[in-house]
């Protein structure tokens, strides 16, 4: 089955916040990343939604990583998940916070992501995390 372009779009802003996790890319190199996308870059909801995810998750970071870091066991602390988890979570928390999208909706995506870009049990840690931010 294809992905759709919301998909795609979701998809390429977690990609997005792991380069700016990892090597601290500025919003202009994510925004020519999100550019270089065939499906984004023909779709103009689909790049709006994108661009709107990765601005509204750098803007808040610092409270969603605390809110992440919250529901972690105890003694861990967010730098012990990998960047990729991260940003899987940043995206999701961004979505759950500040849009009306079905929660249930944003956490099966969580979980498809985890499963394409993560090991094989990150699913279960990042949907554990996401139904306790709920």
């Amino acid at each position: 089955m294809s992905k759709s372009k919301r998909q795609i779009a979701r998809e390429k802003a977690i990609v997005g916040i792991y380069q700016y996790l990892l090597v601290d890319s500025s919003l202009e190199d994510i925004y020519q990343f999100l550019a270089e996308d065939e499906t984004l870059s023909k779709n103009p909801e689909s790049m709006e939604f994108s661009k709107w995810l990765v601005n509204t998750t750098i803007e808040h970071i610092d409270s969603y990583k605390s809110l992440i870091a919250k529901y972690l066991k105890k003694g861990w602390t967010i730098d012990r998940i990998s960047v990729m988890e991260q940003a899987i979570l940043l995206i999701a928390i961004c979505e759950i916070m500040e849009s009306d999208l079905d929660e249930r909706i944003i956490i099966n995506e969580a979980v498809i992501n985890a499963k394409a870009f993560c090991d094989e049990t990150s699913y279960k840690f990042i949907n554990g995390v996401l139904h306790k931010v709920l």
